[in-house]
């Protein structure tokens, strides 16, 4: 049995092609399986997301194959961390961080639509991104 991770990687458009042919090479990951986004305020680089399978109990330390990437969820047409959903939760709802059940608190996924939600710093990111259509 294994499981599926969603990775966001963030890649220099200059060096969109060798991204893709490495995660084709190193992951089996064709690049029709790969979605890739336009970062606004950001002309330099894409977001690409894709799907690796790990076996079950297997773990995987990204920067050892990514030097930019993260694994990331999805809701709608929303990215996100597990940390940073709980500092849009605690920004939503008012709430000081702490020991919150953040599994209470629903998200109005619709006003994140096509967004990008990072945490670091204790600071909370909304990046907008747009996807790009071959």
């Amino acid at each position: 049995m294994n499981k599926k991770l969603l990775i966001a990687a963030f890649v220099n458009k200059t060096e969109s092609g060798k991204f893709l042919k490495y995660i084709e090479e190193e992951f089996k990951i064709e690049s029709s399986k790969t979605f890739k986004f336009e970062i606004e305020d950001d002309e330099s680089q894409y977001l690409y997301t894709f799907y690796i399978e790990l076996e079950l109990g297997d773990k995987i330390n990204l920067r050892d194959y990514f030097r930019n990437a993260l694994i990331v969820h999805k809701k709608k047409a929303s990215f996100y961390t597990i940390n940073a959903l709980n500092k849009l939760i605690e920004k939503e709802y008012n709430l000081e961080s702490g020991n919150i059940d953040y599994k209470n608190y629903k998200i109005d996924w619709d006003k994140f639509k096509n967004n990008l939600i990072l945490s670091g710093n204790n600071n909370l990111s909304i990046i907008h991104i747009k996807r790009v259509f071959l």
